[in-house]
C-alpha cells in the first residue's frame, strides 16, 4: 500500500480534512456518509450506498473504509490520487475506472485481512501500511494507526474494537454536541451520556491535590506529581472508569468533553504494539514516566509529534471513550489509584 501523505500526527488530518469536520453517524447512514463527502468536497461524494454495501457485505465497517480515504488522500482530495480514482494507496499506484471500483477492492483487501486475523486498526496497519516499506521514503506508516482511528472515531467508530462490521454498535459511539450516544465502560453495553453543549458551562480541569492512592494489591505504590485528570467536563457531567490493573484504562464521558495533559511533556507517537492495545501517542515525562492516551475525537491545531505540553493544557476532545495507560522506565502500571484519588469514578 502507499505510505499515504504527509500529515500532522495527532491533528487528525492536513489540509483539506480534519477529524473536527467529522461527524457520527451511524454504521449503515450511506446518507450521512454523503453529506461529509459532499461538505469536504471529496471525490468520493455520492458513493455513500456504495461504501455502505461494500463494506456490510465483506463485513468490514463502512466507516472504517471512509477513514482510510481521509487518512491516505485527505478523502482523495489529493490530485495525483484523484486521477486514479484511488482513495486508499491501493498499489501502489493502482488505476480505477471508478471510485466505486477502489471501494469495492479495499472493501474485499479488509475481508481478506480480517480472514488472516487481523481484525484491529494497528493489525490492519501492519499489513496496509508498514513501517520501513520501501514505498514510504518520509516514514509516514509510523502515525497510519493513530491518523486512520482518529478519522474512525470522529465518524462514529469505536477504535478499540475490531473494525468488523459485527462487532460495532450499531449507534454510534461518539456525537456532535447535543446527541446522546457515548460508549460505556463495558463495550457491549453503551452507556448513555449527554454530550457537552455550550450551555453545560466551562470545561473543570482537576489537579491532584495530594490525597494517597490506594495500596495496590501487588507491586509498589507509585506517585505521578503534578498529575492532571486527563479530561475536563463542566460541572455535573458525569465520568465513568474501572479499575484494569496494568491495561488502559478506558474513561468514559460526554462526547465533546476536553481532553487535557496528565502531566508535562513531550508527545511521542506509540508504536504498533501499543496501538494495538488502544494507546496512540504518549505523554514522555521526567524521571521515566510516560502516560498514554487513545485517539480522540477531534485534536487542537498546535499538537503534533514532538511538541511540549504543560500538564493541564487542552489537547483535543474525547469520542466519548478515552483509554489512558501508566509506563514507568519500561513497566506498565496501573493508573486507577492516581485517577480515583484525583476524581472518583461517578
Amino acid at each position: 500500500m502507499a505510505g499515504g501523505i504527509a500529515m500532522l500526527v495527532g491533528s487528525g488530518g492536513a489540509a483539506g480534512v480534519s477529524a473536527a469536520e467529522l461527524r457520527c453517524v451511524s454504521i449503515n447512514d450511506a446518507q450521512a456518509l454523503d453529506s461529509q463527502l459532499a461538505a469536504a468536497g471529496s471525490p468520493l461524494a455520492g458513493n455513500g450506498t456504495v461504501f455502505v454495501r461494500e463494506g456490510i457485505a465483506n463485513n468490514i465497517d463502512p466507516r472504517f473504509i471512509v477513514a482510510i480515504t481521509a487518512q491516505e488522500t485527505m478523502l482523495q482530495t489529493y490530485g495525483p490520487a484523484n486521477e486514479i480514482h484511488n482513495a486508499f494507496g491501493l498499489g501502489p499506484g493502482i488505476v480505477f475506472a471508478t471510485e466505486a471500483d477502489a471501494i469495492t477492492m479495499a472493501a474485499k483487501t479488509l475481508r481478506r485481512y480480517t480472514e488472516d486475523g487481523l481484525t484491529t486498526i494497528g493489525a490492519v496497519s501492519g499489513r496496509w501500511a508498514p513501517v520501513g516499506a520501501s514505498n514510504d521514503p518520509q516514514g509516514l506508516n509510523g502515525g497510519w494507526s493513530e491518523g486512520v482511528g482518529t478519522f474512525y472515531a470522529a465518524l462514529g467508530g469505536d477504535p478499540l474494537r475490531p473494525i468488523l462490521a459485527s462487532a460495532q454498535d450499531p449507534a454510534p459511539t461518539c456525537a456532535p454536541a447535543g446527541a446522546t450516544a457515548a460508549p460505556g465502560i463495558s463495550q457491549s453495553s453503551p452507556s448513555i451520556i449527554p454530550a457537552v453543549t455550550p450551555t453545560d458551562g466551562p470545561a473543570v480541569v482537576t489537579v491532584w491535590g495530594g490525597k494517597p492512592p490506594v495500596q495496590p494489591t501487588a507491586g509498589p505504590r507509585r506517585l505521578l506529581d503534578g498529575f492532571v485528570f486527563p479530561v475536563a467536563p463542566p460541572n455535573g457531567s458525569a465520568v465513568r472508569y474501572a479499575d484494569a490493573a496494568t491495561a488502559p484504562v478506558i474513561i468514559t464521558t460526554a462526547p465533546g468533553v476536553l481532553v487535557v495533559a496528565p502531566m508535562a511533556g513531550r508527545l511521542k507517537i506509540a508504536s504498533a504494539a501499543d496501538q494495538q492495545a488502544g494507546i496512540g501517542s504518549w505523554i514522555i515525562g521526567t524521571a521515566g514516566n510516560r502516560v498514554g492516551l487513545g485517539a480522540l475525537a477531534s485534536y487542537e491545531p498546535d499538537i503534533a509529534e514532538g511538541v511540549t505540553v504543560t500538564a493541564g493544557q487542552v489537547i483535543g476532545r474525547s469520542n466519548g471513550a478515552l483509554p489512558i495507560a501508566w509506563r514507568v522506565r519500561g513497566a506498565d502500571v496501573s493508573l486507577f489509584p492516581m485517577l480515583d484519588a484525583t476524581r472518583p469514578s461517578d
